[in-house]
C-alpha cells in the first residue's frame, strides 16, 4: 500500500510540472462526480460548440453517452478513463479545465491556462472535506453564496463568476410524457418531488480514490414518527390527486421505500436515460431541506416547500454557513399534515402568499435565474462561439 501511495505522489509531481511546461492547446477538459454530474454534463454540451472537448470519466465511456446524443456539437467530444494515460496528456496540455470536486490533485493552475471549478451548487450545508480544490475560476448560482467562494477555495473575488449552475439547462428539456410512464409516474397528474439531502452517505460507485463515508444526522426512514408522518402526506396527495415521489440524493444510505412512497433513484434514471434536473422541469413542486437544489429550483419559479425535523441536530452536526436559514428559504417549514396539505394545495394553484416568499428569497439571496447558465458561463470566460461551421458532423467518442 505504501508503494501505490508513494507512486501516487510522484505521479502527481509530475503532472504539476508538466502543467507549467506544457503549451495549452486549444482544447477542453471536463470531469465531474458522479459522471453524470449536471454542471460538467451541460458545460460539455455548451463546449462543444466551440472547441473540441475531452470527457474524463471514472465509469466505462459508453455510460454517458447519452448525455449528448442530442446535443448540437460542431466539435468533436472524445470521452476518456480518467485515469488512462491519454486523460493526463489531454489535460496537461489542455487551456481550459472544467472539474466539480477537483482533478489529480488540484494542483494550482499555471497562468496559461484557465481552471474552472463548477462545484455542485450553492446552499446552505457547511462545506468539509473538500480543501484544496484550486481553480482559477469557480462558478455559483446565487451572490450570496458565491460570496463565500473565496473563503472556501482560495480565489480572488473577480473568480466568482455568478452565472447559474449549468445544470439548470436541462430545465429547458424536461422528461416526455413517455419518460414519465417508464418511471411508473401519470405525465397527467401533478408532480411533487421530495428530494432531501442525504444524512448518512454509502456511496458504490467507482472512484479512484478512497472517500470515507459519514453521518451528519440520523437517517429519516428510521423515525417511527417520520414513517407515519408520510404514510399520512402520501394519503392527502393521492386524495389532491398529486404524485408525490422521493429522489433520494445519490449518496444517500438511507431506505425511502419505508416511507409508503414512490421513489425513483439514479438507476432509475439511468434506465430511461433521463437526468433527475429534467425530471424537475416535469414537477410542480419542490419538498427538500439543507440541499442546494432548491436554489437551482428557483429559477423555475414554482412552489417548494422545507421538511428540516433535524434542523437541531444538523446544525450542531453538519452545520449551516448561513443565519436564520428558516426565514432565508423560499417556502414554508413543513412539519404537520396541514402543512404539507397547504403546500399541496399550492402546487395545484399557487398563492399569491407562497409566490411573493420566493421573491422575497430570490432577492435576499441574489439568484441568477435567467435561461441559459451554460452559454452565460462560457461568455464570461471568453470563449467565443466560432463561425457556423460547413459541411459535415463531429466525431464523437
Amino acid at each position: 500500500m505504501r508503494g501505490n501511495e508513494a507512486l501516487a505522489a510522484v505521479k502527481l509531481t509530475l503532472v504539476r510540472v508538466l502543467l507549467r511546461v506544457t503549451p495549452a492547446l486549444r482544447h477542453a477538459v471536463v470531469t465531474g462526480f458522479p459522471d453524470d454530474e449536471g454542471n460538467s454534463v451541460e458545460v460539455v454540451r455548451a463546449l462543444a460548440r466551440r472547441l473540441p472537448v475531452y470527457w474524463l470519466t471514472n465509469d466505462s465511456p459508453d455510460s454517458v453517452a447519452w448525455l449528448i446524443a442530442d446535443a448540437d456539437l460542431r466539435f468533436p467530444v472524445r470521452c476518456l478513463r480518467k485515469d488512462s494515460a491519454a486523460a493526463y496528456l489531454r489535460y496537461i496540455t489542455a487551456q481550459y479545465v472544467f472539474f466539480t470536486h477537483g482533478l489529480y490533485g488540484s494542483p494550482k493552475p499555471p497562468r496559461h491556462k484557465t481552471f474552472v471549478n463548477l462545484w455542485h451548487g450553492d446552499g446552505p450545508k457547511r462545506s468539509k472535506r473538500f480543501a484544496n480544490v484550486r481553480s482559477t475560476f469557480v462558478v455559483a448560482g446565487t451572490q450570496l453564496w458565491g460570496d463565500q467562494r473565496p473563503v472556501y477555495f482560495g480565489v480572488s473575488e473577480e473568480g466568482v463568476l455568478v452565472t447559474g449552475n449549468p445544470r439548470v439547462d436541462q430545465f429547458a428539456r424536461p422528461a416526455s410524457d413517455e419518460t414519465m410512464r417508464e418511471l411508473g409516474l401519470d405525465p397527467h397528474k401533478r408532480l411533487v418531488l421530495w428530494m432531501p439531502t442525504y444524512r448518512q452517505t454509502e456511496y458504490r460507485g467507482r472512484r479512484l480514490a478512497t472517500v470515507q463515508n459519514w453521518a451528519d444526522a440520523q437517517e429519516l426512514s428510521q423515525s417511527d414518527a417520520e414513517r407515519q408522518l408520510f404514510e399520512q402526506v402520501g394519503q392527502v396527495a393521492r386524495r389532491l390527486g398529486v404524485t408525490l415521489a422521493v429522489k433520494p440524493h445519490p449518496l444517500d444510505a438511507d431506505r425511502y421505500a419505508a416511507m409508503g412512497l414512490p421513489v425513483i433513484d439514479r438507476k432509475d434514471l439511468d434506465r430511461v436515460q433521463t437526468t433527475v434536473y429534467q425530471l424537475l422541469g416535469r414537477s410542480n413542486g419542490l419538498i427538500t431541506d439543507y440541499s442546494s437544489v432548491w436554489t437551482d429550483y428557483l429559477a423555475l419559479d414554482r412552489p417548494m416547500g422545507f421538511h428540516c425535523p433535524d434542523i437541531e441536530e444538523y446544525e450542531t452536526t453538519r452545520g449551516l454557513n448561513v443565519e436564520g436559514y428558516r426565514d432565508l428559504i423560499p417556502g414554508p417549514i413543513l412539519e404537520t399534515i396541514s402543512d404539507f396539505e397547504c403546500f399541496l394545495q399550492d402546487c395545484l394553484r399557487e398563492s399569491s402568499e407562497s409566490s411573493d416568499r420566493r421573491a422575497k428569497s430570490m432577492e435576499s439571496v441574489g439568484a441568477e435565474t435567467r435561461h441559459g447558465a451554460s452559454d452565460r458561463l462560457l461568455e464570461a470566460l471568453q470563449i467565443a462561439m466560432p463561425p457556423a461551421p460547413g459541411p459535415g458532423s463531429p466525431a464523437r467518442f
